[in-house]
């Protein structure tokens, strides 16, 4: 019995110690004010960037939205961008990321969403790696996340940032990945995919079921009005768009309508689409892969999402 009445407070003392601790910066519970983060992947990093009282307006995303430069947004339409773009996310990821920044800033100057092939899946579930806890609205979800080794290991790193002799992570989320994909293996694979691959033409989701358009409209919905909205759907190599007249064409076609009526049905939202057989679309030079595109196609879609959002602040000020 004693055994396990010392065992249970060992924990709850580790529970408290890590709960002022804080390892992940997400102001829960702890008297710490915001310290910033260590580098490290970006699904640790946005929970503190997401509560940075320096930003009102936000960039959501997964990988194809990671180069969305908050710098040039910033510059077009006078607000401070933070990307909180997180690899493999999904809509139910990237609605509970939505969600985390409004609990810190409940009227951004402006959200920037991005879309893609993902939302049109015939089911949206939770992906097995995300950290549903770290950005769960609920403390008891926290606090059982919290508790664990992982969580453990993080804490010398948090420790060196107290201590200012940690190297930060950019506060602004933004990363250029030019480096990461010209030293990746495969990269030579990935440039003759998308010169000789064969295009899909099968629809994997024959119902045209969409349930993450509701997902759109809720994050849209938790929006005030006075909040300025941009779409984006990221450009893709021709060669990873469906065959044109076929089944995966139309199902893609019939999601980009649904999505966009959800986007049009918001007075003042921009929808920035670069998807399709477009010329920009064409080079397998401008891309890594067939989904995530190179510097210099990514500066002409920020020019694109800062002019709309441009406006948007325009209209909001005339």
């Amino acid at each position: 019995m004693a055994f396990i009445v010392a065992a249970i407070a060992s924990l709850a003392a580790l529970a408290v110690g890590l709960v002022l601790l804080d390892p992940y910066d997400t102001g829960r519970l702890t008297p710490l004010g915001p310290k910033g983060m260590a580098e490290g992947p970006s699904w640790q990093v946005n929970a503190s960037r997401a509560r940075d009282p320096q930003f009102d307006s936000a960039i959501i995303g997964n990988s194809r939205a990671q180069m969305i430069e908050p710098a040039i947004l910033d510059e077009a339409t006078g607000s401070r961008f933070v990307n909180l773009s997180i690899q493999g996310a999904g809509p139910l990821e990237l609605q509970l990321v939505l969600a985390t920044f409004l609990r810190h800033h409940a009227a951004p100057r402006a959200i920037v969403i991005g879309v893609d092939e993902w939302w049109c899946r015939p089911a949206q579930k939770r992906g097995d790696k995300f950290p549903y806890w770290l950005y769960a609205p609920g403390a008891v979800e926290y606090l059982r996340g919290l508790v664990r080794y992982q969580t453990l290991e993080h804490t010398p790193r948090r420790f060196a940032v107290l201590r200012g002799g940690a190297a930060m992570a950019r506060p602004d989320g933004y990363w250029d990945y030019t480096s990461l994909y010209l030293g990746m293996t495969g990269a030579e694979a990935a440039q003759r995919r998308m010169r000789d691959g064969e295009r899909l033409s099968q629809s994997e989701n024959p119902k045209n079921v969409f349930p993450a358009v509701a997902i759109l409209k809720n994050m849209l919905d938790a929006l005030p009005d006075s909040t300025g909205v941009a779409v984006v759907w990221p450009p893709t190599h021709t060669s990873y768009q469906p065959l044109p007249g076929s089944g995966a064409d139309a199902t893609l076609r019939q999601c980009q309508a649904a999505l966009r009526d959800v986007v049009t049905a918001r007075p003042g939202a921009r929808l920035v689409d670069w998807s399709g057989d477009r010329d920009f679309n064409r080079d397998a030079a401008d891309f890594h892969d067939g989904t995530h595109y190179r510097k210099n196609l990514a500066d002409r879609l920020n020019a694109d999402v800062a002019d709309g959002l441009a406006g948007r602040a325009e209209a909001a000020t005339n």
